[in-house]
């Protein structure tokens, strides 16, 4: 039943009219050993479709690049990036083992910069908490501590920190957590919200919301879960924009290296405003504020690509190697450095944020476009 349910999956993704969840369903049964031959098998047969000059992977290619991506991910973790490339002839792609697509191309003959290509672990839970008294205390994945301030008791486990406000009436102190270039940190807030910091991201936030509204400031990227409280909205000060919500989930990307805010609701209601403009979106939708505008326009973006740094992976789609380079380089605080022209293909696929920057880069050289050199911290990106 398997192989009949894996053949039907593969080729609604070979037809591109697999859904999200068909497509994680074919993930999972191409990722178990028992259905290894049957996924060559597979991979055969839409190869078999292509005509003659599109065929431009040959048998020993295909092994060698299979057994590579098998021996070098983990398996749960296995996830594709493939070009976006216009012609017919090119687009093909192959399922790979374990849900690694890779186009239909020849292996790059191995360049000087790939073997000298050294490992950069990714980014881990990691961040900085600057108390409201100036003292500076470290987090990282594996700490777990009390810090009493006031009547706040604040616990870290591992990768998370939890407010908890006590009564009284001490004043209120406020203090901010930051995390690094190759760090991400989650906070519960002392009214039970939380918040998922990406990399190069801060949160300034009180001891204790009081009074009636609960406020934070952020840069970077953040998502929210806000506790609902009828009385006391939540607002959150990004740059000079405010968005305000009284329960709901969404995500803010306001990193001051992209020309666009972007602020994505998941759940929920939100109104954003920035002088004296002013927008609501709903579930699905997300609000932008590009550089130079002077009014909110409203986009409908994959929810799975804007949610997929807080799910583990990294989700590429139409992004030219100028943007994927900023999402490495805050995941695994490099220096990218361009030689060449890169207005070059645009490119979609997964890759798990677990994984080593070698492992990423040789996926992006397959694409025969471009080849990477790591120097220390500085990648050099040559075009071909």
């Amino acid at each position: 039943m398997s192989n009949e349910r894996l053949t039907y999956l593969f080729f609604r993704y070979f037809g591109k009219t697999a859904s999200r969840e068909e497509l994680d369903e074919l993930a999972l049964l191409a990722s178990r050993p028992e259905n290894a031959e049957a996924v060559k098998r597979l991979m055969e047969e839409a190869y078999n479709t292509f005509e003659p000059g599109e065929k431009v992977f040959t048998d020993t290619q295909s092994e060698t690049l299979l057994s590579n991506i098998q021996s070098a991910v983990a398996p749960a973790k296995r996830r594709s990036l493939w070009p976006r490339i216009a012609t017919a002839a090119a687009a093909a792609m192959l399922l790979l083992i374990a849900g690694w697509w890779a186009l239909k191309k020849p292996q790059p003959a191995m360049t000087s910069g790939t073997q000298q290509m050294e490992s950069i672990r990714p980014g881990s839970n990691k961040a900085t908490l600057v108390l409201a008294d100036g003292s500076v205390v470290t987090l990282d994945s594996a700490g777990n501590q009390v810090i009493r301030q006031g009547n706040t008791v604040i616990n870290q486990r591992n990768g998370q920190l939890l407010y908890t406000a006590g009564n009284g009436n001490a004043a209120v102190t406020y203090n901010t957590l930051s995390t690094p270039r190759g760090g991400q940190f989650v906070i519960t807030l002392p009214d039970g919200s939380k918040a998922w910091l990406n990399a190069a991201s801060s949160i300034r936030f009180p001891t204790a919301f009081t009074g009636g509204e609960r406020k934070v400031e952020m840069t970077g990227e953040a998502y929210f879960e806000i506790a609902k409280d009828a009385h006391r909205p939540f607002r959150v000060a990004v740059n000079d924009m405010t968005i305000e919500v009284l329960g709901t989930h969404f995500n803010v990307n306001a990193y001051m290296d992209e020309n666009i805010l972007a602020a994505t609701l998941l759940e929920g209601a939100v109104r954003l405003t920035k002088g004296t403009e002013s927008v609501s979106i709903r579930p699905g939708e997300q609000a932008q504020w590009k550089t130079g505008s002077n009014a909110f326009s409203i986009a409908h973006p994959e929810l799975d690509r804007v949610m997929a740094w807080k799910n583990g992976y990294f989700r590429f789609s139409a992004d030219n190697i100028t943007d994927i380079m900023k999402q490495l380089a805050r995941w695994y605080d490099i220096e990218p450095v361009y030689a060449g022209n890169m207005t070059m293909k645009d490119y979609d696929g997964y890759i798990s944020r677990a994984s080593d920057i070698s492992e990423v880069l040789k996926m992006l050289e397959l694409t025969e476009e471009v080849s990477f050199k790591i120097e220390g911290r500085k990648v050099t990106v040559t075009a071909k």
